[in-house]
């Protein structure tokens, strides 16, 4: 086995494909895996421990860049990783906060065109920002289409807690009602408090994000309406 094979072969990992023709959970091979801030640093064989992982770096944090590749559709996935590492030597612990796919570039999500524009509009944006990594962008902008929702079944109230308490008491299903909620929560942190997110709270953006999506029937029916 070539050292570049040896390479190839000590990280895998179970994804579903990012290409819309293949989208098949598979196993991804990393085939290359380097620093690139705060210094550009590629990484040899010899960098690696048993597990694959890199050992101590010069640095507390860093960016790195992996290529992983569909054992499926051999395709390349690229992308960029914020790492942090905590303790020294046997303790050394190496914790990848963020990652994001910079190709294939992700589509924004989108909902159907008879969901009326204000809605459409605000929620492709923060989708965008999600894929972006724009975090806080994407928090605000989820929180703008469920006002812009709020408004479009006429509720007045002039927070947006109380539009959705309106709606509440319109009998909208609770799992929606809680989905409003939680994005207008998001929302308010990073438009009001301009909140540096932990990655607990980046798990929170994308589970509300994803719990936005349970938003599109309902957005469909009502637009009927």
């Amino acid at each position: 086995m070539t050292e570049q094979e040896k390479l190839a072969s000590l990280q895998q990992r179970r994804a579903v494909c990012p290409y819309p023709n293949c989208a098949t959970g598979t196993v991804m091979d990393m085939v290359d895996q380097r620093m690139i801030a705060p210094e550009s640093r590629e990484y040899a064989f010899g960098d690696f421990g048993d597990e694959g992982s890199l050992p101590i770096h010069p640095h507390s944090s860093w960016t790195q860049q992996e290529c992983w590749v569909c054992q499926l559709c051999c395709r390349s996935v690229l992308e960029v990783i914020e790492c942090k590492q905590t303790g020294w030597g046997k303790d050394a612990h190496i914790e990848k906060l963020t990652r994001l796919v910079l190709w294939p570039s992700p589509p924004p999500r989108v909902l159907p065109l008879d969901v009326p524009e204000r809605i459409r509009s605000a929620y492709e944006e923060a989708s965008r920002a999600e894929n972006a990594g724009a975090a806080r962008l994407a928090g605000v902008g989820y929180r703008s289409a469920v006002e812009e929702l709020c408004k479009d079944q006429g509720a007045t109230h002039h927070t947006l807690y109380g539009k959705i308490q309106e709606l509440a008491a319109k009998g909208l299903p609770a799992d929606v009602i809680t989905a409003l909620d939680e994005t207008r929560v998001v929302g308010n942190d990073s438009v009001h408090h301009g909140v540096a997110y932990s990655p607990e709270e980046l798990a929170d953006i994308e589970r509300v994000s994803l719990r936005a999506d349970q938003l599109i029937g309902y957005a469909c029916a009502v637009s009927d309406h």
